[in-house]
């Protein structure tokens, strides 16, 4: 069977769309659950996570939301702002932010269960 060109473009389209829903969906799930959170925060001390992001990362917008809805302590700097936290960012290795550093680890993204695993450790 041939489908003809508009139906072609049809199909693509949905397609297209289904694609799109799909990461709509996995982006809008949120980085970790309220027990985690509570974990996290219980297991973290002012300044002990830093953030490290860059001005126009939305993943840094979603990981920030998180932690302050979750009330968890972070600090939190930006590479195109502070040389300091540039340095930082560099010296980890990482190629994106979020990168959280949590004593002498570097996490790239709200891995939140690596998180609390490395606070525990910290502890």
């Amino acid at each position: 069977m041939k489908l003809k060109r508009s139906e072609l473009l049809i199909l693509l389209l949905i397609m297209a769309l289904a694609f799109g829903a799909g990461q709509w969906l996995r982006s809008s799930r949120p980085a970790g659950s309220d027990e985690q959170g509570e974990q996290l925060r219980a297991l973290l001390k002012p300044g002990q996570l830093q953030m490290i992001s860059s001005l126009h990362c939305p993943y840094c917008v979603k990981a920030r939301l998180w932690l302050s809805e979750q009330r968890v302590p972070f600090e939190e700097c930006f590479v195109e702002n502070d040389a300091d936290c540039r340095q930082r960012w560099l010296a980890t290795g990482a190629q994106a932010t979020p990168t959280f550093v949590l004593g002498r680890s570097a996490v790239l993204g709200l891995d939140v269960p690596r998180l609390i695993a490395l606070a525990g450790e910290a502890e």
